[in-house]
């Protein structure tokens, strides 16, 4: 009858862990959605939005080479890039790519 009553405690102890488990998944699956940076073990693999942001390179002065009536109707940053949507749309709609790092413009999109 010990043969049984062991063989009951370890399927208990084993049905205890199993739900254990799936609540540990659960509780990452969570934090996951949260914050997705977030790690059961180790370091945070996002640190660079808490360190100190380096000072920006200095380029000079960047000219497009715009037409008279053409302006900068809006800029979309996007990490190490910058899209500047110009207009009016009847005269030069387009767009333009800088580099931000160093000022370089990548290209032009025109429609």
């Amino acid at each position: 009858m010990s043969v049984m009553k062991a063989l009951k405690a370890i399927v208990i102890g084993m049905g205890a862990l199993i739900v254990l488990a799936v609540a540990l998944i659960g509780f990452g699956l969570y934090k996951k959605s949260v914050d997705p940076g977030w790690k059961l073990f180790g370091t945070r693999t996002d640190t660079a939005a808490d360190a100190p942001a380096a000072a920006p390179n200095a380029f000079g002065s960047l000219s497009l080479g715009l037409a008279g009536d053409c302006k900068i109707e809006d800029v979309r940053p996007d990490g190490r890039r910058a899209y500047l949507l110009l207009g009016p749309a009847s005269v030069c709609d387009g767009i333009v790519v800088i580099d931000t790092e160093d000022g370089r413009v990548l290209g032009r999109i025109d429609p």
